[in-house]
This record gives structure tokens, C-alpha cells and sequence, in this order.
């Protein structure tokens, strides 16, 4: 018996002819010719499709050319690798252009896997096929399989949290019957949530409309515009923490939805972020967004969990390096994304002491203390991150005088805490210019850091 073919083998039968297809980050379109792909290496990778549209032409050999969502420079010099540039732009007229519809399944690839799938063509998906490929069959075919994309290394970038178990929890339960994620499928918070707008405008019945939520994405169900992120019968003081700090609130949706295990968050994160720039799935785009408020207005944790907001640092780089710009501005928000890492950077620069103290499910052995190196660690990361979006997308993330809201903040709770003098001698003590400092501190208004403090970000003073 011959030993199996080296890495994953993955045999599509019956594909259509014209049919955009791709694997991880690489688009093609296929031809009668097309049976699979080999050489996958081991982890997560995700195949995708849209029906086959009329007009389309295949490419070669469904050969992979203009069509990477990213660009590593190719060492040999092939053809098919293109510029930075005009990859981007194709992908985007890939994505956006031909996929009405999007739909994808997950895979797991080890050493002398082979996988079969076969096209229906009445439901236009893919299927995990039970039937086998016997040797003979599989030695025929596998000179004409088309190799994996070894210019796409940067996928695995984007899976280094998933696993499969943490894919089972998140993917919607209709997937595990065979039914595929797709660009609408919507997560648990939205469907809730169109329930409930449903209810509001139904004149005809005074129950509520509840939509079955089998095929939704079963993500951390939580929603900072609409739910309280303070303890059931928190103090004055607390409610006042919780308007600026949501580390307690992050503490407890971790220990209630994910049994404590924050890496489960950052596994979301980049199930999310892969959702939304393969699929241009709305909803995994506003978990990506909701996800990252949180950790960013998490101050507290910022401190306690160096380590974690390290891996989500880095975690976030490797989204920014490949999203597609029209994806960056139109699904994301590049003011948003400015934003939040504004203020996670000034949460660094003047760390966090608030009322709460440790998020409810830490302990001592989990809690590690921020060092000076690790925060400059941090900073440094930021600071590429910065300067990475304004490379690519022309985002000046403007990170002088951000600290000018954080005084601001302080003053406040010295107000509070009965040391409201020391809080006002800070603000008056810097006055300079300098870049990271709160300079023109006393000036009659900074745009900027006035916005962030309306709306639900405004501090909130009680009685005490």
C-alpha cells in the first residue's frame, strides 16, 4: 500500500466550470480541468465559493493570478505574483464585484489527510463527501491538482487562536448538519436583535418575535450601546469606573460565555475578521468592531493582562496587513479603528487605577504586573500598528497630546475620591508641548478627545 501524498489533499468533485472559488486568501476561477488542490499545510483553512456567474472566463488552469488579497514579494519570480497594489485592487473586484453571494466551510489539515467534497448543483455548495478516493485514483489526479498557494504563508497569521473544538462553538448549529456559512448569515446579537425590532413594529401581536437562531453565528452575545457594563448594585463610585473602564464588564461575559478563558475572545477575533473579508459578512464585521471597543476601553485589563493584549496586538497588525481598503473604510471604520487604538495608547501612557480592582474571574496566578519593557513592548506595537495604517490607507492616527482626555478623567475621579486638588495641579503642571504629554492641556477645546467624551463615553458624576 503506497504511502499517502505529503500535507493535505483536498479532491473537489463535479465543479462547475467558471466558478469563483478560493482557498484561505487566494481567488480563482475554475475550468473543466480543475479537480482539487494538494500540499495544504496543517491548521485552519477555510474553502470558499460563489455560484458560477454569467460571463465569467476561467484563468489558465484555475491557476491563481490576480486575484491574493495580499502580496509577498515572490523570491523566484513567477508570473503570478503581482504588485502589492494591484492585488489588493483585483481582489477587491473579485470580492465585491462577482459574489453576490459568498458561502464557506472550515477544514482542518494534518499530515496524509485526504478530503473529498462534491459540488451540488442544486443547492450550489460544496459537501463533505463520504465517498473514498482509492489509491489508483488519487496517484491519477494528484499531478493535476493545483498546488497550495505557497505565496499566501500570512493565512496562518490569521488562525493562530482557532482550533477546532473553539470553531465548533462559534460556527452557527446548522453547520455541523452540512449547511454552510455565507455572506448573510447572522450572529446570535443580531438576530436578537431584529427580533426585538420586529416586535416593536408589529401592531398585530403583543408577543414577542422570536427568529430561529440555528443558523446564526454563535458569537459572544453582548452589545456596549444597549446593555449595562457595571455589577448589579455597584456603588456610586463603580458606576462612575464603569463609564470609563469596562474591565469588569470584559471579566464577567468571559467567565459566563467562554468559562473564563480569555483566548477564547481573540480566537472570535479572527474568526470574525476572516468572515468579513472573504465572505463581506456584515455581522462578523460589527462583532469584529464590538470585540475591539471592548478590549480597547478595557483599561484595568490592560494592566493585569499584558500578555493577552499583546497576542491581540499582533493579532490586529496581521488584519491590517491584508484587509482590502474599500473593506478597512466601508465595513470597519477607519475613524472607529482610530479611535480605539487612540484610546488604548493613552490607557498605556497613564494606566488605569479605578474602584474595581481585578476583573471577577482573575487570580493571583493568572494576574501578571505590567513591567516597564513589556509596556514599551506594547507602545512599540501600537506605534507599528499607527504607522502600518497610514502606509496603507493614509490614516494619521494623530497620536500626540491623546493623553489631554485621560487628565481629564483623572481630575474627575479625584473629585470623588476627595484628592480633586492633586487632580487639577496635574492638569496645570503640563502645559509643554510635548508629543506623548497632555500639551494645550488649557486650551478651549480639542476636537478630538471633546468627542470621546459625550455620548456613552462621558463620565458619569453621581451622589454619593
Amino acid at each position: 500500500m503506497p504511502s499517502p501524498p505529503p500535507k493535505t489533499t483536498l479532491i473537489l468533485h463535479n465543479i462547475p466550470d467558471k466558478c469563483l472559488l478560493g482557498i484561505d486568501l487566494q481567488f480563482f476561477t475554475s475550468t473543466a480541468e480543475f479537480n482539487g488542490i494538494k500540499l495544504i499545510p496543517d491548521g485552519i483553512h477555510i474553502l470558499h465559493w460563489s455560484p458560477p456567474a454569467p460571463g465569467m472566463t476561467g484563468i489558465g488552469n484555475a491557476t491563481p493570478t490576480s486575484s491574493r488579497l495580499t502580496n509577498i514579494d515572490d523570491e523566484d519570480g513567477n508570473d503570478n505574483i503581482i504588485s502589492e497594489r494591484q492585488a489588493v485592487k483585483d481582489s477587491e473586484n473579485i470580492v465585491l464585484s462577482n459574489m453576490n453571494l459568498r458561502m464557506a466551510v472550515f477544514f482542518e489539515a494534518s499530515e496524509g489527510k485526504t478530503l473529498c467534497m462534491t459540488w451540488d448543483d442544486e443547492a450550489e455548495e460544496f459537501v463533505m463527501s463520504k465517498r473514498e478516493v482509492d489509491d489508483i485514483a488519487l496517484l491519477r489526479l494528484y499531478p493535476h491538482l493545483l498546488p497550495y498557494p505557497q505565496s499566501s504563508p500570512e493565512f496562518a497569521d490569521l488562525t493562530t487562536q482557532l482550533n477546532p473544538e473553539l470553531l465548533s462553538t462559534y460556527l452557527p448549529v446548522s453547520y455541523r448538519k452540512g449547511v454552510p456559512v455565507s455572506s448573510i448569515t447572522a450572529s446570535s446579537t443580531d438576530s436578537l436583535l431584529l427580533s426585538q425590532a420586529i416586535s416593536r413594529a408589529s401592531s398585530s401581536s403583543k408577543s414577542s418575535v422570536l427568529l430561529d437562531d440555528t443558523d446564526s453565528f454563535r458569537f459572544l452575545n453582548f452589545d456596549l450601546k444597549r446593555q449595562r457594563t457595571w455589577r448589579e448594585g455597584a456603588t456610586g463610585r463603580e458606576l462612575t469606573t464603569a463609564a470609563l473602564d469596562r474591565s469588569w464588564f470584559l471579566g464577567d461575559l468571559v467567565s459566563k460565555e467562554r468559562n473564563g478563558d480569555y483566548n477564547a475572545v481573540l480566537a472570535e477575533l479572527q474568526l470574525s475578521f476572516i468572515l468579513l473579508v472573504l465572505l463581506a459578512n456584515y455581522s462578523a464585521a460589527e462583532q469584529w468592531k464590538r470585540i475591539l471597543e471592548l478590549l480597547c476601553s478595557s483599561k484595568s485589563a490592560v494592566s493585569s493582562r499584558p500578555e493577552f493584549y499583546r497576542k491581540f496586538l499582533t493579532i490586529i497588525y496581521a488584519h491590517f496587513m491584508c484587509i482590502p481598503e474599500v473593506y478597512f473604510t466601508d465595513l470597519l471604520g477607519s475613524n472607529f479603528v482610530k479611535s480605539q487604538l487612540r484610546e488604548l495608547r493613552k490607557t498605556l501612557i497613564y494606566p488605569f487605577n479605578g474602584f474595581f480592582g481585578p476583573e471577577p474571574t482573575s487570580s493571583e496566578s493568572e494576574i501578571t504586573a505590567m513591567t516597564s519593557d513589556v509596556k514599551e513592548a506594547m507602545l512599540h506595537q501600537i506605534e507599528g500598528i499607527g504607522n502600518l495604517l497610514e502606509a496603507r490607507f493614509g490614516l494619521d492616527m494623530d497620536f500626540s497630546g491623546t493623553a489631554r482626555s485621560r487628565l481629564r478623567q483623572e481630575s474627575i475621579l479625584g473629585v470623588l475620591s476627595g484628592t480633586s486638588s492633586n487632580g487639577f495641579e496635574k492638569m496645570h503642571h503640563y502645559g509643554s508641548d510635548d508629543d506623548d504629554g497632555p500639551s494645550g492641556f488649557g486650551a478651549a477645546d480639542d476636537s478630538d478627545d471633546a468627542e470621546e467624551e459625550r455620548g456613552e463615553y462621558a463620565p458619569v458624576v453621581v451622589d454619593l
